[in-house]
């Protein structure tokens, strides 16, 4: 009888011992974003260092900590504010307010060759930048995002190990302040997109100019790009040339969007023109700007200088869009020189 007492309980153990060992196999959940909705920003000066200080609520009660990244480019000076939360994890659903102390020396640093900040965009919220003679800066939320035109894309690896990226184009809003940066994707390795548009200030009288720009960054080593969601068909075999690229809008002779119901409301666009015989891939990508509107691109990126033959033919191009609404405004997409309400 002990005997067979003694066999269950090792019988038992082994069982137990099993299940943990898979349990110590299994792979990580996966992991999520979370940015924090932004309610206010200040920005105070505590004896010779500068502070952002930025307020919200966060929605869901999670008590993880906060992941911050900063990156001054340009004139800008981004900020990155958020959560890694896993995908299953379960939150009480209560409304949590949030306090964030942000080192700002680098937003009022003018030195070297660096160019005076004029935007702080803090989880893709744009705040601009206001200097006055006898006052210290503040935040201005009175500013609006809009596209950044541009005609070339060139990209060449530096001394150091990393990429450089440029592009070059013209403004035609005297005060568009042009926003750019690399950023390597998190999930996707080897991939870096590009985050490229104009900051405005709704408050001022803005001239229409026409102005050449550049816009130069850096990124550690890709094998893949993108702008603003168009692909570049880099080539990262090629180490010792620059790859230099030119985006070539469509020519459109119609186009329509439909809502299509499914798990989860989508729009149907669905765009019509003439191309020539090159047959790089056409791309229809769909830019925020403004409140629940889209500019439509519809575009080709090829080498600079691409020998296209000149045979004329029809294309027709779909793409299954789910748009991220917010607030009452209509879905609105501007392609081209039209403007349509699905």
């Amino acid at each position: 009888m002990l005997q067979k007492c003694l066999s269950i309980i090792v019988l038992f153990m082994m069982l137990v011992g099993g299940v943990s060992a898979q349990e110590g196999d299994r792979m990580a959940n996966p992991i999520r974003r979370d940015f924090h909705p932004i309610g206010s920003v200040e920005l105070v000066k505590e004896g010779d260092d500068w502070f952002l200080i930025v307020r919200g609520d966060l929605p869901d009660g999670c008590d993880f900590p906060s992941e911050l990244h900063t990156e001054r480019v340009g004139k800008a000076f981004f900020v990155d504010l958020y959560r890694e939360l896993p995908f299953d994890v379960m939150c009480p659903m209560i409304l949590v307010s949030y306090e964030q102390k942000i080192p700002a020396n680098d937003l009022i640093s003018t030195e070297g060759d660096q160019s005076e900040v004029a935007v702080v965009v803090i989880n893709n919220t744009i705040f601009g930048v206001e200097r006055f003679e006898d006052a210290p800066p503040t935040l201005s939320p009175f500013w609006v995002r809009g596209i950044l035109p541009y005609d070339t894309i060139t990209l060449e690896h530096t001394e150091t190990g990393n990429m450089k990226i440029t592009l070059a184009g013209t403004l035609t809003d005297g005060c568009a302040v042009p926003v750019y940066r690399a950023v390597p994707d998190w999930q996707n390795v080897g991939f870096t997109t590009i985050e490229a548009y104009t900051a405005i200030p709704l408050n001022a009288a803005c001239l229409l100019i026409s102005e050449p720009y550049e816009a130069t960054m850096t990124a550690p080593l890709f094998d893949s790009l993108a702008v603003n969601g168009v692909g570049v068909p880099y080539n990262p075999a090629i180490s010792t040339n620059i790859q230099k690229f030119q985006e070539q809008p469509m020519s459109i002779t119609s186009v329509s969007a439909e809502w299509v119901e499914g798990f989860a409301p989508n729009v149907k666009i669905t765009v019509q023109g003439i191309v020539d015989g090159c047959d790089d891939p056409i791309q229809i990508v769909p830019q925020p700007s403004g409140d629940n509107t889209y500019v439509i691109k519809v575009v080709r990126v090829m080498p600079i200088n691409s020998a296209c033959t000149m045979i004329a033919r029809d294309f027709v191009q779909e793409l299954m869009f789910a748009p991220v609404l917010r607030g009452d405004a209509p879905l609105t997409f501007i392609i081209g020189d039209q403007i349509i309400v699905p």
